[in-house]
């Protein structure tokens, strides 16, 4: 299997990045192809501009749908969305890992989907969810909260599914993606914790059965 990890996370000594080592290595020792993407370290550009689109005439209006959609189809992008639309086009599991900040993603990760899943590349006209140009790869969330499991159920922070609705739906399953339950380390604030052991331990019980993990949507 050909995995894809696209990582944000901001220290090196942190959670998210030991979790990160251990998915990595857990996957080649059970010989699947591994490529990372740490936007942190590869400093990711996040926001959209004309600098995107080498087609797109300087001090015109800017359209960013419709003109990444025409920069794609003309072979137009800039190079860093090239070289992140190949690895995507090259996996079959693709894994979003990041602590979850204020109910989302970080922003440098948001930047990197706007960027990259590109009109014409990643869905166009009648061409979405199962239709869509990627269509057929896994995708999940591994991510971090602060917080107990507890805090995730109905009035209270509300169920995990939810919280992560528009970017399990709105965007992974729109751009074609079988889109398993997300992997969430609880606790991960406390000193007392042991939410490396716990969630280590899920994520590689993931990997041994990604077979026959079942989608959240149809």
């Amino acid at each position: 299997m050909k995995v894809l990890i696209v990582f944000a996370h901001p220290e090196k000594q942190s959670l998210n990045h030991s979790l990160l080592e251990v998915t990595t290595n857990y996957l080649k020792e059970k010989n699947h192809e591994v490529k990372v993407v740490d936007l942190y370290a590869e400093h990711w550009k996040a926001g959209i501009d004309q600098d995107d689109f080498l087609n797109h005439d300087r001090g015109t209006r800017l359209y960013a749908m419709r003109d990444s959609g025409s920069a794609f189809s003309a072979g137009m992008l800039s190079e860093d969305i090239k070289e992140a639309q190949a690895k995507l086009e090259w996996a079959d599991l693709i894994i979003f890992q990041f602590p979850m900040w204020w109910y989302s993603m970080p922003a440098l990760m948001k930047g990197w989907i706007d960027r990259v899943l590109t009109q014409n590349f990643a869905y166009a006209g009648g061409k979405e969810f199962k239709n869509a140009p990627l269509a057929g790869r896994k995708a999940f969330i591994i991510s971090t909260v602060g917080v107990t499991e507890d805090y995730y159920t109905k009035g209270k922070l509300g169920e995990i599914d939810e919280v992560f609705f528009p970017i399990q739906h709105g965007t992974f399953s729109y751009a074609g993606f079988k889109v398993l339950p997300a992997i969430i380390g609880y606790n991960a604030d406390s000193r007392k914790s042991n939410c490396f052991e716990i969630t280590s331990k899920i994520i590689k019980e993931r990997i041994d059965n990604i077979d026959n993990v079942k989608p959240i949507y149809d």
